[in-house]
């Protein structure tokens, strides 16, 4: 009760205080809440929701600096300091690896009204969300919808925006209850989206809004009764205000067709020729965040949307005007921070566009290449290799990625652009090498990517300096830095698969190589302080290249495969790509059969222990991905079969199998007696044992 009356202080920052007693108490974790707690905190809703709505509202003193903003918007205002938000470049990594870094954080705008200071508004609204997401609709929609539909309908701009707000913050919770609702509210969010009444701020919360209901939308397109209509109606009014005077509506805009792209995906495909057009326009005015937003909107486009944004004429309506606006700002800074997002968007549209990018190509290339070269020349007037840092090397790695995206979209291709290039021709390998060395590990990070993709698609632009590029990249196996490490792995790998029987290349690194994959298998990597260190997809990456080495020759693995056979087994049973599996068991099969004593020598004389890790390895060939359950193993039977289309590796599992039976003796029937029911199926109907 006091901190309910305290959150309708008339002091902001008493108010502020108490409010954030309601977000922390969201935030607890769910056991730490007794059921008395969760159901006194209800009984409060129907007062407690009310007052966070009206926190919502903008207060007076902050509506007329708004509106003063707005009027220097209008009159094309210079930027301010709150507009130049610091740009960072996402990292491309090969291979497994863990996902959690990936999220958009296109949501978060709502949250960034004109500064990032921490306000009554946006602690109500991070209160609201929470709470609906802890509570549900059932808790929440009674006590709130009284109050969210009168101000909905206010008269006020400015209550009306914080009501959009409002609905904006419960839409996770409250999402699938508010769908009887969304045929009134949806076209309400748009019409205040596109009124030219609207205030900016109003039209900022509506498209930040419809983005939040953005998969409602896409869901009316397949419902029986839906809407077909529904997704180029919403693509229309966003489009519609891309071309907005006022920068904080360019953004919002801008932002919330990137999260709409992501839900809708291809169905935006009938609708890509305007909004290129109108992106394009944009291009020439906006500028600072609105520019970066538009950006990486389009890299949105390209990541979702897919093959489709390289149709036809599309490319010519965007790329041309993204290369010349890049050659503007290179002329004047090659520095500028705004060019990391337009290399990254156009890397993600060369891979999706594909060869219909070669009209480009070439002069995408050569400008990549120069924007190595001048980062290169800053490095080498740095006094201090040791102070430079990751932020002065992102326009050097954005360039690599491009690059790498570019190879992805051409494919052998490739090879020819740089043969045709009469300025990098020749540098290219040498501008490899001294990449694969830098200090920063970033570059390197790109780098290895670059050099497994050219293995795979153009292996004779790396071949002459192989023997140094596979030096470095054995190098860089070093836990400190895992996404520079895992790249290293993965490119190594692809080198595998390109020697085929070749072991020439691979013999003076092997050695090395194998001690470190050895390392990364058994959870033995220690960081420099000697402390153990666990990075998610390193293991699965060691277990793919351990698999390749051995195809390669495998005696480069054998000797020792008593001291990795568990840990390698344990790495395969993780692999999700099936030619990375199928080529780590590959290895493991060769490897094994070159060195059939390791049995003996990994299990410490337990030789049934090291055989179920084998067979548990086989056996996770039949698992589906979506279905990690303990009832697999003994519930109904579930394995899925092998892939038809590794017959010849079945065959060689099978040999496999029966040889363990075989060499097993007496002792198979206690390593039978543990199998799960399902197993001892799969193994019967499969393995034929």
């Amino acid at each position: 009760e006091f901190m309910l009356r305290a959150t309708a202080d008339a002091d902001s920052t008493v108010a502020l205080e108490a409010c954030e007693f309601w977000l922390t108490f969201a935030s607890l974790d769910e056991d730490v809440m007794g059921n008395d707690m969760m159901e006194m905190v209800v009984s409060l809703f129907p007062r407690l929701l009310p007052q966070l709505l009206k926190g919502m509202v903008y207060p007076p003193d902050k509506i007329e600096e708004l509106m003063e903003a707005n009027a220097l918007d209008e009159n094309g205002g210079a930027d301010r300091n709150q507009d130049m938000a610091p740009v960072f470049h996402k990292s491309r990594t090969k291979g497994h690896h863990d996902d959690d870094d990936d999220s958009s954080d296109n949501d978060d705008d709502e949250m960034d009204d004109d500064d990032n200071e921490w306000t009554l508004r946006k602690c109500s609204a991070a209160s609201l969300d929470a709470l609906s997401g802890l509570y549900g609709a059932q808790s929440i929609l009674p006590p709130l919808l009284p109050a969210l539909q009168e101000g909905l309908g206010h008269t006020d701009q400015w209550v009306r925006e914080a009501s959009i707000l409002a609905l904006g913050a419960i839409a996770d919770g409250c999402k699938e209850e508010l769908g009887p609702h969304m045929a009134q509210l949806h076209p309400f969010l748009l019409s205040q989206l596109t009124a030219p009444e609207s205030l900016p701020q109003l039209r900022c919360i509506s498209a930040w809004t419809l983005g939040r209901f953005a998969s409602w939308a896409v869901d009316q397109m397949h419902a029986e009764g839906g809407d077909t209509s529904l997704v180029g109606r919403v693509a229309e009014a966003l489009v519609g205000r891309l071309l907005d005077r006022h920068k904080k509506v360019q953004v919002a805009v801008c932002s919330a067709l990137g999260v709409f792209v992501e839900s809708a995906a291809d169905l935006m495909a009938p609708y890509l020729d305007p909004i290129y057009r109108t992106l394009m326009q944009a291009l020439q005015m906006y500028r600072t965040r609105s520019i970066m937003v538009l950006f990486d909107t389009l890299g949105t486009m390209a990541d979702y949307i897919g093959p489709a944004i390289g149709e036809g004429n599309l490319p010519g309506i965007y790329v041309p005007p993204l290369l010349k606006h890049w050659n503007e700002i290179a002329m004047e800074n090659p520095f500028d921070r705004s060019l990391l997002p337009l290399m990254e968007c156009l890397g993600s549209s060369t891979v999706v566009i594909g060869m219909n990018y070669q009209p480009w190509a070439l002069e995408t290339f050569e400008m990549a290449m120069s924007t190595i070269e001048a980062c290169t020349l800053v490095f080498a007037h740095e006094e201090d290799a040791l102070d430079a840092d990751d932020e002065m090397a992102d326009p050097m790695i954005c360039a690599v990625d491009l690059i790498d995206g570019l190879v992805e979209g051409l494919g052998p291709n490739i090879a020819a652009l740089v043969s045709g290039s009469s300025r990098f021709s020749q540098t290219f390998p040498n501008v490899l090498q001294n990449l694969a060395e830098h200090i920063i590990p970033g570059v390197r990070m790109s780098v290895f990517a670059l050099i497994g993709d050219l293995a795979r698609q153009a292996p004779a632009l790396i071949e002459a300096g192989l023997p140094n590029l596979l030096s470095e990249a054995v190098k860089s196996i070093d836990p400190t830095h895992p996404a520079a490490c895992n790249n290293a792995v993965w490119a190594i790998g692809e080198v595998c698969v390109r020697c085929g029987e070749n072991s020439g290349p691979l013999t003076p690194h092997a050695p090395e190589l194998v001690q470190r994959l050895i390392a990364m298998l058994m959870g033995n990597m220690l960081d420099d302080d000697g402390d153990p260190v666990t990075v998610p997809g390193l293991a699965e990456n060691a277990a793919t290249t351990m698999g390749r080495l051995a195809s390669v020759n495998a005696n480069f693995v054998a000797p020792e495969l008593g001291r990795f056979l568990t840990g390698w087994c344990e790495g395969m049973s993780k692999i999700s790509n099936p030619i990375e599996r199928r080529d780590a068991f590959q290895g493991f099969v060769a490897a094994l059969r070159a060195n059939p004593q390791s049995l003996q020598q990994a299990g410490g004389g337990d030789i049934s222990g090291v055989m179920t890790s084998i067979l548990f390895a086989i056996v996770s060939w039949h698992i589906p991905q979506d279905d990690m359950s303990g009832n697999l193993l003994n519930g109904a039977y579930g394995f899925q079969p092998f892939p038809s289309e590794f017959g010849e590796l079945l065959a060689s599992l099978r040999q496999l199998v029966l040889d363990l039976k075989t060499s097993a003796g007496n002792s198979w029937s206690q390593i039978e007696s543990t199998m799960p029911v399902n197993v001892k199926r799969l193994m019967k109907e499969v393995y034929l044992i």
